[in-house]
C-alpha cells in the first residue's frame, strides 16, 4: 500500500510484485518500492560533514539530573509518545543529542524543505535527494519525510522532534513500489534472477559503508517470514548485496550498523500469514551469521508498551532484533505548500526502526566515538527492558529499547590505572583532614576523568567529585558543633609537689545529660583526655597522657592560652591528637630543659570517623631561659599512616603507605614587665611513600609552614585585665609537586588513553588571623571579648576578609 498519509492504524509490510520490486508498508503503512536498476544522481543539498561530538558527561547529584531531564520533556518532546517509552529524555539531560554522528537513510525521498528537517547542517552535501530520472513527488516524499523526522527532527520548540535530534543524514532516495493488498510473499530461488536488483542493491548499500555512518535504517524490505528461505537462497538471490553488508574487510568497531523494520505480517493476520519472525531483510541475520553483530530488526509496540498487532515478532531473530515504539508516531509530513509545517501520525515498523536508528547515534555521540559500533548495538541489546512482558523474547526479542539505562553504567564502575589495575570507582577517593593543603587537591582535581563499566563503556566525571573534606559535610558539622559531649572543661589539679594532673571532662549542660549518650553512643565516657606529669628526680619529669597531643609538655603556652589556641605553638603535633603519649624532660643548669616525647593518634578532624590507622612521631626540644627571654627549639619526625598532611587517598589514586615529615620549629617568649611577646614559626619536609601508583603517580618537594606572633599587655585599664593582638597562619602546605597519569577514555578496539599532568598542590590562598583579645576580672569570674578578621580562610583564595566577634563570661566556682 501507499504510504499512510494520516492514518493511525496502518502498517508498512516488506512485499514484492511480479517485478521483484521492494516495498514499504501494508494495510495503511507507509511504503514505496524501488527498479531494478536505481542511480542515485542527483546531490541538492549543501552542507557540511559531521565533526566529532564534543558532549559532556559528568557526574551530578540526581536532583540536578531530574532537573535536567525535566528540563527536555517539553510539549514538544510529548508530540512524539515513543521518546518517552524509550526514555530519552534521560540520554539527552547526560548530553547525548547525537551530534557529530552521521545516520544513513535510504527510502522514498525526503522532504528538506520542512521545518524538522531544514537546518544547515541536516543532510550532508553529498545525499542523493532525487530518483534516476526525476525528482520524487511529493507523496513519494512523504514517507521518508516522516521516517526522518523521527530520527533526527529538529529540536526547534515546535511540531516535535527526533530521537537523534542534532545529528547529521547521509539521505538516498529509491523508488518503491506499493505493496499488493494481499500479502504476496517473495520468491527467492533459482526460478528468479535478482542479478540486476543484487547489483542496484548492493552499490547504493556500500555507498553507506564507504560514507562510514553510524547506522543505516531501512524501513522497507520483502515480504515473507524469514522461516520460509533457507541460506542457500539468500546467498543465491543477493551475493554482492550480502558481502556489502557483511563488511569483511573492516574490524567489526568500524563496521556500519544496518537497521531494519521487522515488517508489518501481522496486519495480515486474517489472511493466515505467518508472522511469528521478521521478513526476509530484517530476518537476515538468522541465516547469515556474517550479519549478526551489526544488523537489527525493530519491531512495533503500542503506546501502551504491548506488540502492536500490525508487527512481526521477533521469533527466530530474537538475539537480533528489539522493541521500540511504532503505532501512531507522530511526524514530519510532507504536503505542496511554500510552508512546510504538516504533521502526520503513522503506524507500522518503518515508524519503529528510525527510534532505534536514533537511539544508536545518541548512544556514539554520549560515547565520544570511543564505542565500537558493534559494541553499541551489544549495548542497546544487552540494556534493554526485559521485564514483565519484554522477557518474552518470542515476541520482543532483546526487549523494550532503554536509552536511560544505555546511558547508565552497567554494574560495577571501574577507574583503570596505567599500571592497567582495575579498582571500584566508589572507593577511589581523596580526602582531606585539617586544612595545610586548603583547596590544592579541589585545584589539583579540577579535570575530567574517565571510568568505564562492567561492558567497558567510558562514563566521564569530573576528579573533583571524588573528593571529599569532611569539615564541610553535614554529618562532620552536626558532630563538631551539636555534641554536647564535645564541651570540655579542663581541670588542673596537682596531687603533690611531685605530680600534677590535667583532666579534660566533658560537660552535661541543659538538660542534655539523659539524652547525649543515646545519641552519640561513642562518647559515653566522661572524660575525654588527660595528662600526668610525675617529678622522678630534682631534674628529671616523666608524663604520660591520653586523648590529646603532647603539645601541652612544650613550647611557650602562656599567651596562646589566653588566646584559647595553645596548639599553635607545635602545629606538627595536632597530627597526634585523640591518641596517646609518654615523655619526659631534663632539666639543665641555668633553667633551661631538653624535652622528648613518644606520641601515636590521629589529626582531630578524623575523631568522628573512629580511625584505626595511628600516625605516630617523636618531638625533641630544647628550651632556654635567659632573664626575659625564653627561646625554644623543637625539631621531630611525624610518620602519617596512609596519610599527607591531614590528607589521604585510596582506590584508583593509588596506594599511600604513609608519608614522613621532618620538622622543625623555633618559639620565643619575651617578658617586660607587663609586656609580654611571643613569636612562633615551624616548617616542615614531607616525603610521601607510594606503594603503589595508581592516577597518582608521584608525590615530591612538599614543604609546609606555620607562624604566629603575639602581643599581650596585662593590667592595661584595671588590675588583672590583659589586652592581646595576635597575628598568625596556620599549618600550610607551601609546595609539592603531584603527577598524575589520568584515565580519560578509549580507542574503538579497547585501548584505554590516558593524560599526563604535573601540578603544584600548594592552596590558592594563604590564611592569615588577626585577633585582638580584651579579658577582664568580674565578679564571681571573668568577662572576655575577641575581635578578630581572617584572610582566605582554610587556605581557600577568597576576595573579601571574613570578620568575628564573640565575648563569653566565665564564673569561676571556689
Amino acid at each position: 500500500t501507499e504510504p499512510d498519509h494520516a492514518s493511525a492504524n496502518g502498517a508498512d509490510g516488506c512485499g514484492q510484485n511480479r517485478d521483484s520490486s521492494l516495498r514499504t508498508g501494508g494495510r495503511g503503512g507507509g511504503g514505496g518500492g524501488m527498479t531494478s536498476n536505481p542511480s542515485p544522481v542527483s546531490n541538492t543539498v549543501s552542507s557540511s560533514s559531521s565533526t566529532p561530538s564534543s558532549s559532556s558527561m559528568t557526574s551530578s547529584s540526581s536532583s540536578s539530573f531530574e532537573d535536567e531531564k525535566n528540563s527536555f520533556e517539553t510539549s514538544e518532546y510529548y508530540s512524539n509518545w515513543g521518546l518517552e517509552k524509550i526514555n530519552a529524555s534521560a540520554a539527552y539531560a547526560r548530553g547525548a543529542t547525537g551530534e557529530g554522528t552521521l545516520i544513513g537513510i535510504m527510502d522514498s525521498g525526503v522532504d528538506t524543505s520542512h521545518q524538522e528537517l531544514d537546518s544547515v547542517n541536516k543532510f550532508t552535501s553529498d545525499s542523493y535527494l532525487s530518483y534516476q530520472t526525476r525528482f520524487p513527488s511529493t507523496e513519494e516524499r512523504r514517507h521518508g519525510t516522516h521516517v526522518s523526522g523521527i530520527a533526527v527532527g529538529d529540536k526547534d520548540g515546535s511540531g516535535m522532534h527526533g530521537v537523534a535530534f542534532d545529528a547529521q543524514l547521509f539521505f538516498i532516495s529509491i523508488e518503491l513500489s506499493d505493496p499488493p493488498e494481499d500479502y504476496d510473499p517473495v520468491t527467492i530461488d533459482e526460478t528468479v534472477d535478482f542479478t540486476a536488483i543484487d547489483n542496484a542493491w548492493s552499490q547504493l548499500e556500500d555507498l553507506f559503508v564507504q560514507r562510514e555512518v553510524t547506522v543505516v535504517n531501512g524501513s522497507f524490505g520483502y515480504q515473507g517470514n524469514i522461516n520460509d528461505y533457507e541460506e542457500e537462497n539468500l546467498r543465491y538471490a543477493f551475493p554482492r548485496t550480502i558481502e556489502v553488508l557483511a563488511q569483511a574487510n573492516k574490524p567489526d568497531y568500524d563496521k556500519t550498523i544496518f537497521v531494519w523494520s521487522a515488517g508489518n505480517g501481522g496486519g495480515y493476520a486474517d489472511e493466515g500469514v505467518d508472522f511469528s519472525s521478521p521478513e526476509v531483510f530484517g530476518g537476515m541475520a538468522y541465516l547469515l551469521p556474517e550479519l549478526q553483530n551489526h544488523s537489527v530488526a525493530v519491531v512495533s509496540i503500542d503506546s501502551t508498551g504491548e506488540i502492536s498487532s500490525f508487527s512481526n515478532l521477533c521469533g527466530v531473530a530474537k538475539d537480533y532484533c528489539i522493541a521500540a515504539p511504532g503505532r501512531s508516531i507522530y511526524s514530519a509530513y510532507s504536503q505542496d505548500s511554500p510552508i512546510n509545517n504538516s504533521y502526520a501520525s503513522w503506524s507500522g515498523t518503518s515508524m519503529a526502526a528510525p527510534h532505534v536508528s536514533g537511539g544508536i547515534a545518541l548512544l556514539a555521540d554520549y560515547f565520544r566515538g570511543q564505542l565500537g559500533n558493534t559494541e553499541i548495538l551489544q549495548r542497546l541489546f544487552l540494556t534493554a527492558n526485559k521485564t514483565g512482558i519484554y522477557a518474552d523474547a518470542e515476541i520482543y526479542g532483546q526487549g523494550l529499547m532503554d536509552l536511560d539505562a544505555a546511558t547508565s553504567p552497567v554494574g560495577q564502575s571501574m577507574v583503570i590505572t596505567v599500571t592497567k589495575n582495575l579498582f571500584p570507582a566508589f572507593l577511589t577517593s581523596v580526602t582531606s583532614f585539617g586544612s595545610a593543603a586548603g583547596d590544592g587537591w579541589i585545584n589539583l582535581l579540577d579535570k575530567e576523568f574517565a571510568v568505564f563499566d562492567e561492558l567497558g563503556a567510558p562514563f566521564f566525571r569530573q576528579l573533583d567529585s571524588t573528593h571529599f573534606d569532611p569539615r564541610f559535610s553535614l554529618e562532620w558539622l552536626t558532630y563538631r558543633y551539636t555534641n554536647p559531649l564535645l564541651r570540655t572543661l579542663e581541670v588542673k589539679h596537682n596531687e603533690s609537689e611531685e605530680t600534677s594532673l590535667i583532666l579534660g571532662l566533658k560537660l552535661m549542660n541543659y538538660g542534655e545529660h539523659n539524652y547525649a549518650p543515646s545519641l552519640w553512643a561513642k562518647d559515653e565516657q566522661k572524660m575525654r583526655y588527660f595528662s600526668l606529669q610525675k617529678k622522678m628526680s630534682e631534674k628529671m619529669h616523666y608524663f604520660i597522657g591520653s586523648g590529646i597531643s603532647p603539645f601541652m609538655h612544650f613550647g611557650t603556652k602562656t599567651i596562646n592560652e589566653v588566646f584559647g589556641k595553645p596548639e599553635l605553638s607545635s602545629p606538627y603535633l595536632g597530627f597526634g591528637e585523640n591518641g596517646n603519649f609518654v615523655g619526659g624532660f631534663l632539666s639543665l643548669p641555668k633553667n633551661n630543659k631538653l624535652s622528648a616525647s613518644f606520641f601515636a593518634g590521629n589529626h582531630r578532624d578524623k575523631e568522628l570517623f573512629n580511625t584505626d590507622e595511628n600516625n605516630k612521631g617523636l618531638v625533641v626540644e630544647y628550651q632556654r631561659s635567659l632573664s626575659d627571654l625564653i627561646i625554644s627549639f623543637q625539631t621531630g619526625i611525624l610518620t602519617e599512616n596512609s596519610g599527607l598532611l591531614g590528607s589521604s587517598f585510596k582506590g584508583g589514586y593509588g596506594n599511600l603507605n604513609d608519608s614522613l615529615t621532618y620538622f622543625s620549629g623555633i618559639e620565643t617568649l619575651l617578658s617586660l614587665q607587663e609586656v609580654k611577646a611571643n613569636l612562633t614559626f615551624f616548617v616542615g619536609q614531607t616525603e610521601a611513600d607510594l606503594n603503589s601508583k595508581g592516577i597518582i603517580t608521584g608525590i615530591e618537594n612538599l614543604t609546609s609552614s606555620s607562624f604566629s606572633f603575639s602581643l599581650l599587655t596585662e593590667s592595661l585599664v584595671n588590675k588583672g585585665d590583659a589586652f592581646g593582638f595576635r597575628i598568625s597562619q596556620p599549618l600550610r602546605l607551601e609546595e609539592g609537586a603531584v603527577h598524575m597519569s589520568i584515565p580519560v577514555g578509549r580507542t574503538k578496539n579497547k585501548d584505554f588513553l590516558f593524560q599526563e599532568h604535573s601540578s603544584d598542590l600548594s592552596p590558592s590562598g594563604r590564611q592569615v588571623d588577626f585577633e585582638f583579645i580584651y579579658k577582664a576580672p568580674v565578679k564571681f569570674g571573668y568577662i572576655s571579648s575577641k575581635l578578630g578578621f581572617t584572610r582566605d580562610e582554610g587556605h581557600f583564595k577568597r576576595e573579601k576578609t571574613d570578620s568575628f566577634f564573640e565575648t563569653s563570661f566565665e564564673i569561676v566556682l571556689h
